[in-house]
């Protein structure tokens, strides 16, 4: 069932490979850590060992041992879950560096509380990575709201704390996403994004055999979402914006450049920065890689991307922050008329549908810079592909959500006359 073999035969070091073969399952190889050796002192699957050999001795007994200890934790492994163990079980028991005795006792209970502190930690302090990357400030809000939510629930059923175990049960979770709805009144998506958090961190508790399964993936419990209701500019708007005189207020003045930056490239707002650094009057195209996805993004240099650049001389302005941002442009956004017309916004709140009648200025926020470009060049013949390489986007369905085609009632209005006339 266990067996070791060397990576390479040729060369002067070599690590060496462990394999678990279980019938049925996929067999799991992973590296031996810290261990490599001449190949001249490997045969048949283990060290030589005898005179003048003692460190393969020494090595051989390491090998030894962890062929015990995984059979003893793949024993122990089935017979608490009455299933044998995949690779990332496997690899958590190794990592953990826990006798399999220690790794399984039941005795000490994880508090759900103490598991969401320990992950918010440990990313927060970049002790761990997403796509070798930090988390960011956002994620990391994220995670601590889904935290206040649970301790809300906790408080709500009368109970100092759950234990992580509790969650188990689909149950549980269903009366926690009904809390959130009913008594907390969020709206679908706020709810969503929690849930993705506690099943995510529950799949973590899984992985550090606090729990023996994602109850999520167990009783295949559906996270809901629904599309954002979101309004665009026209290309007409998107000039207006532009020709604004906003000379008697630079701090606003500023901010309307930023948001045109924003609006002429279809950038997410923490690719700002990427952006600006790459801007020159020398090429046609701005090159760069997304912080989000790592997919190149080519920016056409737009006649109003080079009016801003020579504006400020190639030399931006560090960029205010998008709060203040997001704050502003829509008091700039109302002095264009054509904002000022009522748009309805429907969407989820409390597991009841909602509608509100809204001023189209106060709609705006960073984001429809990005979906107006990409609706704008769409309108205007521009291939999809061709509109991802501006957006970096990586699939084209997450493109077409974010286009939003206008009514064109001229053309309706003709064809409607076609037919009546014949």
């Amino acid at each position: 069932m266990l067996s070791f073999y060397i990576r390479e035969k040729i060369k002067n070091r070599t690590g060496i490979m462990c394999s678990i073969q279980i019938q049925g399952m996929a067999r799991i190889i992973f590296p031996v850590q810290n261990m490599t050796i001449s190949p001249k002192d490997w045969d048949n699957g283990r060290m030589l060992t005898g005179k003048g050999r003692q460190e393969n001795g020494r090595l051989q007994d390491r090998l030894n041992k962890l062929r015990t200890d995984l059979e003893s934790f793949v024993d122990e492994y089935y017979h608490l879950n009455r299933k044998y163990p995949n690779k990332i079980a496997v690899t958590t028991f190794l990592k953990s560096e826990k006798s399999v005795s220690t790794y399984f006792s039941k005795n000490e209970k994880v508090k759900i509380d103490e598991l969401f502190n320990r992950i918010i930690l440990r990313r927060l302090n970049s002790k761990e990575l997403t796509k070798g990357k930090r988390f960011s400030d956002q994620s990391i809000s994220l995670f601590n709201s889904t935290f206040k939510a649970i301790k809300r629930f906790q408080v709500h059923k009368g109970r100092k704390f759950f234990y992580v175990e509790e969650f188990k049960s689909k149950q549980l979770i269903e009366e926690f996403e009904i809390f959130m709805t009913n008594d907390l009144n969020m709206m679908i998506n706020t709810i969503a994004n929690k849930m993705k958090t506690l099943k995510s961190f529950l799949q973590i508790a899984w992985s550090d055999g606090i729990i023996d399964y994602n109850p999520f993936k167990k009783h295949g419990i559906i996270i809901y979402t629904e599309e954002t209701d979101s309004v665009v500019f026209t290309r007409d708007e998107m000039i207006a914006l532009e020709e604004l005189d906003l000379s008697s207020n630079p701090f606003h003045e500023k901010i309307r450049d930023q948001y045109l930056i924003y609006l002429w490239s279809g950038i997410r707002k923490g690719d700002l920065k990427n952006l600006i650094s790459v801007i020159n009057p020398h090429t046609k195209k701005f090159v760069f890689r997304t912080g989000k996805t790592g997919e190149i993004s080519e920016i056409p240099a737009f006649d109003t991307l080079i009016k801003i650049a020579e504006k400020y001389n190639y030399n931006f302005p560090e960029p205010v922050h998008d709060t203040v941002v997001l704050k502003e442009i829509k008091g700039i956004c109302k002095l264009i008329p054509s904002m000022n017309i009522t748009v309805e916004k429907k969407y989820t709140k409390g597991g009841q549908n909602k509608r509100d009648l809204l001023q189209k200025y106060q709609r705006i926020v960073i984001h429809t810079a990005r979906r107006s470009l990409a609706t704008v060049l769409d309108q205007n013949g521009l291939e999809h592909t061709q509109i991802m390489k501006i957006t970096g986007h990586k699939k084209l369905l997450t493109l077409q959500k974010y286009i939003k085609s206008g009514t064109d009632i001229n053309k309706m209005l003709e064809i409607g006359k076609k037919i009546r006339n014949g």
